[in-house]
């Protein structure tokens, strides 16, 4: 208790500082020869309606069966962060570290909580950047442009997510490389000692150095037990990522994934047991999101389609939730003071193994967000 206090007096002046500092890309707290210290963010209010159910009205990722309509509001998904940057070690190397904070609590959306989003420090010098601390996964590292902040196409198509890793980034001119050993985060994985290892080689092409594309990959263990008998199982997936710019002003995006036993990824594909064999086997997936992003002066606008897979049906149970689907619509305006208005239409499905009625959920989000 001492210690939320403690956080909440700390935290009280900067967040005065930037509700009568508005307009500011970032908000500096301090700037002097030895540090410089800036404040960034986001006010962010969300009105979500349903007309069936998903699996969370706060962080909605797919549709269950039923036909109960439903609304939330909440100021939830704000968020605030803090970019540090210190003088420079011995080596000449530059320090930087980034804390970022948002107030989501699945448990009580009117009480909510601070989380840590983002803690972490960067090394770079010339091409090299070491970062150690909890950051996004290597592994699928883009996001969808969506209103949905902590649905984000989880368990629908889009896999990474982030953890506390110690990784090392060399970029090139028209590429870049990156390997990390990060946290394994489950127990099962815990229990063999053994990190997730990630890596990506991603490469920038084009005139204006706009097209970037992607290919990471992950690995690690994951330890399960039944009747006395041990076994590791893989988390082994690949992933491509885009970005395209088909014009000034229209961006094609998104990313193509699959592997086996990605739950550590916000995946639906865990881990299969076959009872009679006494052996266990990760849940082979497909995952898939893209969108059209269209930007113009004065807002963005998008359309996209997501789905995931579960490929192998003699790894399910009956009934299992096989398929998630999802297409997604949105319009953000900016008015002008870093303040902007969002409106986001998606229709959720959800398909089930040997189920012939499928899921189905239409959404709509409205989203009134001050950014800092």
């Amino acid at each position: 208790m001492y210690q939320k206090r403690l956080l909440l007096y700390c935290l009280a002046p900067i967040l005065f500082i930037s509700l009568v500092s508005p307009g500011l890309a970032a908000i500096k707290l301090v700037d002097t020869e030895m540090y410089k210290v800036d404040l960034y963010g986001f006010f962010k209010f969300d009105a979500t309606f349903q007309d069936n159910p998903t699996n969370s009205l706060i962080a909605p990722r797919f549709a269950v069966a039923g036909s109960d309509n439903a609304t939330g509001f909440t100021a939830m998904n704000s968020r605030f962060g803090l970019n540090i940057v210190g003088p420079k070690i011995p080596g000449d190397w530059k320090v930087k570290g980034t804390l970022e904070l948002d107030l989501f609590d699945g448990a009580n959306r009117n009480q909510m909580k601070f989380r840590t989003r983002h803690a972490y420090l960067t090394l770079s010098k010339g091409t090299v950047t070491v970062l150690a601390g909890q950051f996004w996964d290597l592994f699928s590292p883009l996001g969808p442009t969506t209103m949905m902040t902590n649905g984000y196409m989880w368990n629908t198509g889009n896999l990474g997510f982030r953890r506390a890793q110690l990784r090392i980034t060399v970029t090139q001119e028209n590429f870049n490389f990156a390997l990390s050993l990060n946290d394994p985060t489950v127990p099962g994985a815990i229990a063999t000692g053994m990190p997730i290892l990630q890596a990506r080689l991603g490469l920038t092409l084009g005139n204006k150095k706009q097209t970037k594309l992607g290919l990471s990959t992950a690995y690690g263990k994951d330890r399960h037990s039944t009747f006395g008998v041990e076994s590791d199982v893989n988390i082994a997936g690949i992933s491509l990522d885009w970005i395209i710019p088909a014009t000034d002003k229209l961006i094609v995006r998104g990313e193509f994934g699959m592997g086996e036993n990605l739950s550590v990824f916000l995946s639906r594909a865990g881990v299969f047991q076959d009872t009679p064999n006494n052996a266990f086997d990760g849940v082979k997936v497909m995952s898939f999101w893209a969108e059209i992003l269209y930007k113009l002066k004065k807002a963005s606008l998008w359309l996209g389609y997501a789905f995931e897979n579960l490929t192998e049906n003699e790894q399910l149970g009956l009934a299992t939730l096989q398929n998630t689907n999802c297409i997604f619509s949105g319009i953000q305006y900016h008015m002008g003071g870093k303040v902007s208005f969002g409106l986001e239409y998606t229709h959720f499905m959800s398909g089930y193994l040997q189920v012939d009625d499928k899921a189905k959920t239409n959404q709509l989000i409205l989203s009134v967000i001050y950014g800092f």
